[in-house]
C-alpha cells in the first residue's frame, strides 16, 4: 500500500492518481478531511480526466504509526513547514522506520530533503517535482487546474533511482505524467525558481499567476527574484537546466507560465484560509543562504517580510 503523508490537494491528487493506476493507497489525514474522505471517498476531476473511489476503497489513518506492515511507498504531500514534525513521526513509526520503502516527497522549496535524511538512510529519501496545479473543491475532491511538465522524482543524494521508477510510472498509469531525473538538484532549483518567482507576488497581490506576466512592476520584480535565486545558486555550488537568468526567463515566459496562468498559487489558497505559507523555504530560505554567502536577496528578502506579515493577520487555521 502506498501511504500519503498529508491529505490537501496535492496529497489528494496523488492518492487518486495512484488509486486510478490500481495501487492499493493509504491516507494520513485529520479532522474534516478524514471524516470527508470516510464518508464521501475520493476524487480527483479537471485535466486528465475524472476518476472517484468511494469510501472503504482506500485507507484512513490519523497518524503514521497507526499503520501496519510495510508500505510500498511513503509519499509526504504536507506542506513545507511542517517537514521536522512529520520526519519525526514517521521514524517513529517501527514499520516505516525498520522497511527500506521509498520516501517520497512532493513538497515545494528547499531543505526538505535535508531534514527526513536526518531520520532515514539518504538512499530512501526521493524529492518530486510538481508543476501540476491540484485545487481542493471539496474535502475529499480535488481539481487539476494546469499542467506544465510531468511530475519528476529522483535523489538529491545519488540515490539509485530503481525503487522510483515503478512510481513514476504508476503516476503516468493513472492519468498524470510522470517521470525520473538523474539530476534532481536541477529539477529543484527549477522549481524553486518558479516558485519564488510567482507564489508570493500571487500570494501578497491575490492574483493568479497570468496577471503577474501582464504587470509592468511585477514582471520587473518577477525577473530580480529569478536573478537573486541564479546568484544564490552559483554561490552554492548548484546549478540547474539555464546558463543564467534571462536564459531561465525566456523559457519561464515562453512555455512555463502561459499554461498555468490561470492557476493561483498554494501560497495564495493558504493565505485565504489562514494556513501557514511554505515562504521560508522559499523566498526566506533563499534570503537566509544568501546572508550565508554574502549574495544580496533584497527582493526576496522583502516578499519573506510580506508575507510573514500577512500570516500574522490570519485567523484561525482550519484542518486540513
Amino acid at each position: 500500500m502506498h501511504l500519503v503523508v498529508g491529505a490537501g490537494a496535492v496529497g489528494i491528487g496523488l492518492g487518486a492518481t495512484l488509486l486510478a493506476a490500481g495501487e492499493p493507497v493509504g491516507f494520513v489525514a485529520r479532522g474534516e478531511t478524514l471524516r470527508a474522505l470516510a464518508s464521501d471517498g475520493c476524487a480527483r476531476v479537471g485535466l486528465f480526466g475524472d476518476v472517484a473511489f468511494p469510501a472503504g476503497s482506500f485507507g484512513l489513518f490519523e497518524a503514521p504509526e497507526d499503520f501496519e506492515g510495510e508500505p510500498a511507498a511513503v509519499w509526504v504531500a504536507t506542506k513545507s513547514w511542517a517537514s521536522r514534525e512529520v520526519a519525526r513521526a514517521l521514524a517513529a513509526s517501527p514499520a516505516i522506520r525498520a522497511g527500506g520503502a521509498p520516501i517520497v516527497l512532493a513538497q515545494n522549496g528547499l531543505g526538505n530533503a535535508e531534514t527526513f535524511a536526518a531520520h532515514f538512510a539518504r538512499s530512501r529519501v526521493f524529492n518530486a517535482m510538481v508543476i501540476t496545479g491540484f485545487r481542493r473543491v471539496r474535502r475529499h475532491q480535488v481539481e487539476v487546474t494546469v499542467h506544465a511538465d510531468p511530475i519528476l522524482l529522483g535523489s538529491l543524494f545519488g540515490a539509485d533511482l530503481a525503487p522510483v521508477r515503478s512510481l513514476s510510472a504508476a503516476l503516468a498509469r493513472g492519468g498524470i505524467p510522470a517521470d525520473t531525473s538523474d539530476d534532481f538538484g536541477a529539477e529543484l532549483w527549477a522549481k524553486v525558481l518558479y516558485n519564488c518567482a510567482l507564489n508570493p507576488l500571487g500570494a501578497i497581490l491575490g492574483v493568479p499567476y497570468g496577471a503577474l506576466g501582464r504587470g509592468e512592476t511585477t514582471r520587473a520584480l518577477i525577473e530580480e527574484i529569478v536573478r537573486e535565486v541564479f546568484a544564490v545558486m552559483r554561490a552554492s555550488g548548484e546549478h540547474t537546466h539555464w546558463s543564467d537568468a534571462n536564459a531561465y526567463l525566456r523559457h519561464f515566459y515562453a512555455s512555463l507560465l502561459p499554461p498555468t496562468e490561470q492557476h493561483e498559487s498554494s501560497m495564495l489558497q493558504d493565505v485565504r484560509t489562514g494556513r501557514p505559507t511554505e515562504i521560508e523555504a522559499l523566498c526566506g530560505e533563499v534570503s537566509r543562504r544568501g546572508g550565508a554567502l554574502s549574495v544580496e536577496t533584497p527582493v526576496n528578502e522583502a516578499l519573506a517580510v510580506l508575507v510573514r506579515t500577512l500570516e500574522k493577520r490570519r485567523g484561525p487555521a482550519r484542518d486540513p
